[in-house]
């Protein structure tokens, strides 16, 4: 009795198995998912999953410094995706607050005008052990439409703000 107690206990009060957040393979550390905007700073290379060389980016936010890991280099060039110092990006990540590493999810390279998808939201690369693309043609990286005046030469109305309301039946 005293059992059955205490499970049920931990199951209404304890956190389901697959809502918590994944955690870190090295370290063990828990991870939040979060977007981080910012100025990347430097591009190398790391170890990530699977002991795969990953390239990184150091990203400078308003919150500070922030190392991501993106993806190995060979799966960047096959799909197309490209970053570079001095590029602004905004990135979803897996984010270990402690260490501040963090594993892109999802990466939009607003200089470039280039996003991809890199990860699932359970944490689960898209590229093999091997390093090869295994994401489907979704997750390739694709052109964000032109919505700021100037860029892209669009011959289009601008939206209306505020259209007006439906007629009355």
């Amino acid at each position: 009795m005293i059992l059955a107690h205490l499970l049920l206990t931990a199951l209404l009060f304890g956190a389901p198995p697959q809502a918590a957040a994944p955690a870190a393979a090295a370290g063990g550390e828990a991870t939040v998912l979060r977007t981080l905007e910012g100025k990347v700073t430097e591009v190398g290379e790391s170890a990530g999953e699977g002991e795969l060389p990953l390239t990184t980016l150091k990203l400078q936010t308003r919150d500070g410094e922030f190392r991501v890991l993106v993806a190995p280099a060979e799966v960047l060039a096959d799909i197309g995706f490209s970053v570079a110092v001095g590029d602004q990006v905004r990135a979803r990540v897996f984010l270990e607050p402690v260490s501040r590493l963090a594993y892109a999810q999802k990466l939009l390279n607003e200089s470039r005008d280039l996003m991809v998808r890199l990860r699932t939201l359970r944490h689960e690369p898209l590229w093999d052990a091997a390093g090869k693309w295994q994401g489907g043609t979704a997750e390739l990286p694709s052109r964000r439409p032109t919505e700021r005046a100037g860029r892209g030469g669009s011959d289009r109305a601008p939206a209306e703000r505020n259209p007006p309301p439906p007629p009355p039946y």
